[in-house]
């Protein structure tokens, strides 16, 4: 089947295909768009509180930014610590144990890099554009090979009574007279709807805060060996991210390759979807970002690249998430725009939004729609 986008491949396998489908489920307790992180996520919370939730995909469970991530795995939120999302790390680590779910799954934390050198910090052997790199910090965080986890996520939603289905866009969404949604020709009337798809909340949904939606890209070495690797600084396996400019992140992989990303392209939803990484500016930015990684050290001079991808996030106000009801209804619940920090976070959203359907739970202020 041809991939919905022409955004490239990812380095990892989505792993087994989920068998979903099935009638349509006319009037579910929860009706959840959107199959990444939030909404598989969304989906499990629920189902373990014996709320019967639909979760509707439009393409394939992690065909999005889910699958497309490059699986750092980080605390809290781009904007800083925010309250109920101070331990995402560690609920991620939760449920991926209490479902078994495989993953691959590695918190050694993260270090935070900068352009500098400093005597009373750990320099990287690179030479960045010119500048020397260091390790100014190490924050909570890991790796994990995301398309695993969220089919994980998804999986575990359908074992405990989820229903899901894929290739089942949604193509309206009414409030009056009943929240009523079509799906594929019919009519569905759940009793409350998660929307859970991220840099394309706005087309989804109109009349929620604007976002700013983006690609951003990434490229995958060849395999390399345990000597290289630990002679360009990355022996240890743990990820990287800049915390200036210019913005460059990584990791490295159990088969031995590392994966580098940087660069974003800002665009609507559908214009987004009708970029080729191929092509154009999208292609420009790809082979800036391997010139750049061949020039971090001598022993990546001659580098070889096995595979290079864009994946969709987005922005809000001053890098803050929406976490929220929206303002004109009460059992809409909204939930993405993570700035590129969502794997864990996006875990702890769906559950969130789980806890406030089931235990009418109030979300966090900071997340609402309405500011």
């Amino acid at each position: 089947m041809k991939p919905r986008f022409d955004w490239g491949e990812p380095p990892w396998p989505r792993g087994v295909e989920l068998e979903t489908g099935g009638p349509i489920a006319f009037r579910p307790d929860v009706a959840i768009i959107g199959g990444g992180l939030t909404g598989s996520s969304a989906a499990l919370h629920l189902a373990r509180r014996g709320i019967h939730s639909v979760l509707y995909e439009a393409g394939l469970i992690a065909d999005g930014a889910s699958g497309r991530t490059g699986g750092l795995v980080l605390e809290g939120t781009a904007h800083g610590p925010l309250e109920d999302v101070t331990s995402c790390v560690t609920g991620l680590e939760t449920v991926v144990a209490e479902e078994h779910i495989e993953c691959d799954l590695h918190l050694p934390g993260c270090w935070e890099i900068e352009h500098h050198t400093a005597a009373d910090e750990k320099m990287l052997p690179w030479n960045d554009t010119g500048l020397p790199v260091s390790i100014a910090r190490s924050v909570a965080g890991g790796v994990v090979q995301p398309a695993a986890l969220t089919m994980g996520l998804a999986l575990a939603a359908i074992r405990t009574g989820a229903l899901v289905h894929q290739h089942a866009r949604v193509t309206r969404i009414s409030f009056e007279p009943e929240l009523t949604l079509e799906v594929g020709g019919e009519r569905v009337t759940p009793g409350h709807l998660v929307i859970a798809t991220n840099a394309w909340i706005n087309a989804t949904l109109p009349e929620t805060p604007p976002l700013s939606s983006c690609l951003t890209f990434a490229c995958a070495t060849e395999p390399l060996d345990a000597s290289t690797i630990d002679g360009i600084g990355l022996g240890e396996g743990v990820p990287f991210y800049t915390a200036d400019m210019p913005y460059l992140w990584g990791r490295t992989m159990a088969d031995g390759r590392v994966i580098f990303g940087s660069g974003l392209i800002f665009g609507s939803p559908s214009e987004l979807e009708k970029t080729d990484v191929d092509e154009g500016e999208s292609h420009t930015l790809l082979e800036r970002l391997q010139r750049r990684v061949r020039g971090l050290h001598p022993k990546l001079a001659q580098l070889k690249f096995s595979a290079a991808w864009g994946g969709p996030i987005a922005f809000g106000r001053d890098a803050i998430p929406l976490l929220g009801v929206h303002p004109r209804h009460s059992r809409v619940l909204v939930a993405g725009s993570y700035a590129g920090h969502g794997v864990a976070l996006s875990v702890r959203a769906g559950e969130l939004m789980a806890l406030a359907i089931a235990d009418n739970r109030p979300l966090p202020k900071w997340g609402a729609l309405a500011k």
